[in-house]
């Protein structure tokens, strides 16, 4: 609610009347109008999920050095990913640092051969902000430890219950990592 229409609903209408006597309430409730909406900009920067102009100082308090020229979403991910791993490298730190990017992943961990695998469990391909996502595994997972990454394609047998007419319109490099609509 517009603060001005507090001050017609609490005060008696003679008051509001005069020119005078309006035009100062008027200029008071946009002065606070303005301020009210200054605070919840600022509050919203308190957020990481509704961060804007703040994003750069969390990625510095993270040492987040961007590697793809991820959009706004992409940035807050990044930094959500990392205010949950911290330091450590368990599998649920991994894979909730994971799931801030959006992403639903397993992980395969064969530690008498030193290596992890991240296998991709509902995006098909190689996700667009993969760069990101090594940066943040090659900080969360141990030196010692190889990472491999394991992605999901289409398969020739999610694709024959389709016709040809069905999947004409597209090149076989779309179909690696969508299926006909």
């Amino acid at each position: 609610m517009k603060f001005f229409e507090l001050f017609q609903r609490i005060l008696p209408t003679s008051f509001l009347n005069g020119s005078n006597t309006r035009g100062l309430y008027e200029a008071i409730a946009r002065q606070f109008d303005e301020l009210r909406a200054a605070i919840l900009e600022g509050q919203d920067q308190l957020f990481i999920d509704s961060a804007t102009y703040m994003l750069p100082v969390y990625e510095a308090e993270f040492a987040i050095i961007r590697v793809d020229q991820s959009d706004i979403q992409g940035r807050r991910n990044n930094v959500m990913a990392m205010s949950r791993g911290g330091l450590g490298s368990t599998p649920v730190v991994i894979l909730n640092a994971l799931k801030s990017y959006g992403y639903s992943c397993e992980l395969i961990e064969d530690y008498a051969n030193y290596r992890v695998k991240i296998l991709f469990t509902d995006a098909r391909g190689v996700p667009s902000n993969i760069n990101d996502l090594q940066q943040l595994m090659n900080r969360l997972i141990p030196g010692h430890l190889e990472l491999q990454w394991k992605f999901i394609y289409t398969q020739h047998r999610e694709l024959m219950p389709f016709t040809h007419q069905q999947m004409k319109g597209h090149t076989h490099e779309y179909y690696k990592t969508k299926l006909p609509s």
